[in-house]
C-alpha cells in the first residue's frame, strides 16, 4: 500500500466520525486534528482547543522500515490516528469520546486485506470506521 493513499483514506474514514464542529484534514504530511473556534471548552477551559496533528505516512513506513508488515503498520499507524484524535476530542470537550462514562480503547485489525478501525469491543463497538481496503 502506498503510504499517501493510506493517509488520505484514513483522513477520509476519521473525518467521517468526528462529531458535529470537529474537523479531520490531511494537508502535505500531517494529518490535523481541529474544532470549532470558540465552541468547546478546551484542555484549560479557555474555549481554545487548539489542534493536534500526526504524521500517518511516517508512522506507516517507519514501522514498515523496522518492524513489521504491511499490514501490521497500517493497523498500527491507524491505531495511532484513532488514539490522537479520541485524545483531542475528549480534552476539547471535557467528556469521555466516543464513551459515555469512560473512554473505549481504539482498535484497529486486519482482516483479510481489509483495515478495520473502531472504539470499544470488537464484537460490540462502540463507533466504528468504513473499513479501508489494503
Amino acid at each position: 500500500m502506498d503510504a499517501d493513499r493510506f493517509a488520505a483514506l484514513l483522513a477520509a474514514r476519521l473525518a467521517a466520525i468526528v462529531p458535529d464542529g470537529f474537523h479531520v484534514t490531511l494537508e502535505d504530511d500531517l494529518l490535523w486534528f481541529r474544532s470549532d473556534q470558540g465552541r468547546f471548552p478546551g484542555q484549560q477551559g479557555d474555549y481554545n482547543a487548539g489542534s493536534a496533528g500526526i504524521w500517518p505516512q511516517q508512522d506507516f513506513l517507519t514501522c514498515l522500515e523496522y518492524e513489521g508488515t504491511t499490514e501490521d503498520c497500517a493497523a498500527e499507524a491507524a491505531r495511532h490516528a484513532l488514539d490522537t484524535l479520541q485524545d483531542y476530542v475528549a480534552e476539547a470537550t471535557h467528556d469521555p469520546w466516543p464513551g459515555q462514562r469512560t473512554m473505549p480503547e481504539p482498535q484497529a485489525q486486519v482482516r483479510g486485506s481489509t483495515l478495520h478501525l473502531w472504539y470499544g469491543n470488537a464484537d460490540d463497538p462502540v463507533l466504528a470506521c468504513e473499513p479501508i481496503p489494503l
